[in-house]
């Protein structure tokens, strides 16, 4: 796989959403889907132009199966969010129960990490991992993985593009 530009995608693939990516000033958060795959493309002003991914910005690139979209949002609402009482994992608990961590969607293998510093402002968030795709850009990285804040998700509009594949 290839990084995909946002502009020219292929045939099979369109534009979901594009939103700003609230954990760091300049960025931008695109959202593209197939039938098969959904993409979170992010884009910041490049840090050296003469190697930019596209004209003038660094581009990254993390995918994962469609059917991640749902299981993401169930382990996020009703495992993350959620107290031990209303059923999620007891406080101080900052991941999934290996049964939710490890679990394979469409054959792929995925996780939610919760993390208490993502972005600038260190916010509390999650880390979504895909250990069945490589990193597209640093070969010595055999997963791709993305940031997201609670307050992307809730504010950002990021839940509800997902709730929406």
């Amino acid at each position: 796989m290839q990084l995909l530009h946002t502009d020219k995608l292929p045939a099979g693939h369109r534009l979901i959403a594009k939103l700003d990516y609230l954990l760091f000033k300049n960025q931008t958060l695109y959202i593209v889907a197939s039938d098969t795959d959904f993409y979170f493309i992010k884009k910041k002003p490049a840090m050296f132009p003469e190697d930019a991914d596209e004209p003038g910005l660094d581009v990254f690139q993390t995918g994962f199966p469609r059917a991640a979209a749902a299981w993401m949002v169930d382990a996020i609402e009703n495992k993350l969010w959620k107290s031990a009482a209303e059923g999620g994992l007891p406080s101080g608990s900052y991941h999934l129960k290996k049964d939710v961590v490890d679990e394979d969607v469409a054959g792929e293998n995925l996780k939610i990490r919760r993390s208490m510093h993502v972005g600038a402002e260190q916010e509390k968030g999650f880390v979504l991992l895909n250990f069945s795709r490589p990193h597209l850009q640093f070969t010595e990285k055999n997963f791709q993985e993305i940031d997201v804040s609670d307050r992307l998700l809730r504010e950002g509009g990021l839940l509800d593009v997902l709730k929406s594949l």
